[in-house]
């Protein structure tokens, strides 16, 4: 009895996470946050790909 309830209760919170993820992710994409530092031109110093350093 026990053991049948865990197991439910574990259905449960896995088929809520995975709908829930697909979902959100039809809702918004599949693209990935990123800080507008990092798509932005001219960000934080340090933050590019050049080698200044000679």
């Amino acid at each position: 009895m026990v053991f049948e309830l865990i197991l439910g209760f574990l259905v449960l919170v896995t088929a809520s996470y995975i709908g829930t993820t697909m979902a959100l992710r039809g809702f918004f994409g599949r693209e990935r946050y990123r800080p507008p530092a990092e798509t932005e031109p001219g960000g934080p110093p340090g933050n590019d790909d050049r080698d200044d350093e000679d």
